[in-house]
């Protein structure tokens, strides 16, 4: 037991390591393509990817943020790569998945990617609630999930909006290797969890991201 941690333990010591070789070109590498899409979002199709540079991420980002405060936070860049169904959403039917994405965020350091997942990620989404987020958009309740899937620290929430076209759910999960953070997430139609789904696409973007780490190294 002991042995199998160790060697866990140099692993995920030497794969962070090699982020700090690696350029910003390669993140678009790491983000999942639509055939590493799980079988449970199968007729998905891609809906946009770009790069999430920090002015891009303050633009989207919950209100009050800035280029600035990502600068002094320590992220650098990003990229997206976004799916979405096409049948879902006019069918508004409750359950139904409709978005989902991956991205992965570059930080200047590893305390900084750590950093992030609480001090900027999970308290973000808890101070907001009550708050509107978006164009007619309110979020209204944000649940923390226990995640320990992955090889180094994670964490989980599950955010509910209200809008004009009803209740959305959201599962997000945040992953970190060296100074990378990896974020997966799935939007639902209605009030529900995808823990088990978006914790399946996060650990194929860690794979992704992996066989990156390898190819540049």
């Amino acid at each position: 037991m002991w042995a199998k941690k160790l060697t866990v333990i140099k692993m995920t010591n030497s794969l962070a390591q090699a982020t700090y070789e690696l350029s910003s070109e390669s993140l678009q590498n790491m983000t999942l393509d639509l055939g590493q899409l799980p079988n449970e979002l199968a007729g998905f199709s891609l809906l946009r990817e770009s790069i999430l540079d920090n002015k891009t991420m303050a633009i989207h980002g919950f209100p009050g943020n800035t280029k600035e405060r990502y600068d002094e936070e320590g992220r650098l860049t990003g990229y997206l790569r976004e799916f979405a169904s096409p049948s879902a959403v006019p069918q508004s039917e409750d359950g139904s998945d409709i978005v989902a994405a991956t991205v992965v965020h570059l930080f200047k350091d590893q305390k900084y990617s750590e950093k992030w997942m609480t001090d900027t990620f999970v308290t973000q989404f808890r101070n907001n609630v009550g708050n509107e987020i978006g164009e007619n958009q309110t979020l209204v309740a944000v649940e923390e999930l226990e995640i320990d899937d992955f090889y180094d620290r994670s964490v989980g929430i599950r955010a509910v909006q209200s809008g004009e076209e009803g209740i959305l759910s959201t599962t997000v999960i945040d992953f970190k290797i060296g100074r990378l953070l990896g974020v997966s997430f799935v939007v639902t139609i209605g009030d529900h969890g995808r823990t088990e789904l978006t914790t399946m696409l996060g650990l194929e973007l860690e794979r992704n991201i992996v066989r990156e780490l390898l190819a540049t190294n």
